[in-house]
């Protein structure tokens, strides 16, 4: 019986390691000189750059923040500043609402009555998910550009890989697909982000990971996030009326650490499940 048990867990075990999504394998070293990085990287975030709104239904899956999340978010993203989420739920009111422009952020929790404001959208949007994004990065990073209005500064090459330096101190892989080279990947601010599903050079699928060292030294995930993007409409007028609320004159203020606490996208606390 005991050989059994310990054989079913490894099965189980192993069932499990095949269903998770590999991490792409990113070059390092000093790599080679590639002088005709500039126009390549152009060619890569042609279309990201030239995103000035984005509409669409963003389904989050992973492990960030110290919680697992799970949920659906109706996005409305443009620029400069501006963002609007709405929490989907299977049915009734929204999980949540956050709404920013530059120099204003509200955050509504309509089933708890609560709400958030005089706190920077950049800190909301890190209590909601757990990644840093302020809605012009989260725009930038959602559609493939990485950061906003990325100005490469250096390329070397690995290979097929070719590897861009950026102002700011991100970096850029672009890599081949379907006979061009596109932004597959890039690091910023401690993360690494990875992108898939390109359509017309604009990635439906955006991976976001972190690791961190344990006590003995060994490296763990700290974040692994993945927004998938369906139903995208890029560059249609979005009103600026969608980025404010009305809110209830009976709501009650709540703190960002609050906010925290609840985590409306976590998978105790989400509306949605998928089966």
């Amino acid at each position: 019986m005991t050989a059994v048990r310990f054989l079913s867990v490894s099965a189980l075990l192993s069932l499990l390691t095949g269903c998770a999504a590999a991490r792409l394998s990113l070059p390092e070293g000093p790599g080679t000189p590639f002088p005709d990085y500039a126009p390549l990287f152009e060619t890569a975030v042609s279309e990201c750059r030239r995103v000035r709104t984005l509409d669409a239904m963003i389904r989050l899956r992973g492990r960030s923040g110290g919680a697992m999340l799970n949920g659906r978010v109706r996005a409305g993203l443009a620029a400069p500043g501006s963002v609007r989420l709405e929490g989907m739920a299977p049915f009734g009111a929204a999980a949540f609402y956050l709404v920013a422009r530059p120099g204003e952020a509200t955050l509504w929790l309509p089933r708890e009555a609560r709400v958030l404001r005089d706190v920077p959208a950049v800190d909301m949007l890190e209590s909601l998910t757990g990644v840093p994004f302020g809605p012009d990065d989260l725009r930038a990073v959602l559609t493939g550009c990485l950061v906003p209005d990325p100005q490469p500064t250096a390329g070397r090459s690995y290979g097929e890989w070719v590897v861009v330096d950026l102002i700011g101190g991100a970096v850029a892989y672009l890599r081949p697909v379907d006979g061009e080279h596109r932004l597959i990947a890039g690091t910023r601010d401690g993360l690494t982000i990875e992108y898939d599903d390109f359509r017309r050079r604009i990635p439906r699928r955006v991976r976001v990971l972190s690791r961190t060292a344990d006590a003995n030294g060994r490296t763990q995930p700290l974040t692994d996030l993945t927004a998938s993007l369906s139903q995208v409409n890029l560059n249609v007028e979005i009103p600026n009326a969608a980025f404010s609320l009305s809110v209830p004159a009976d709501v009650v203020p709540m703190t960002l650490e609050e906010l925290r606490r609840v985590r409306p996208l976590a998978e105790s606390s989400a509306g949605h499940r998928d089966p």
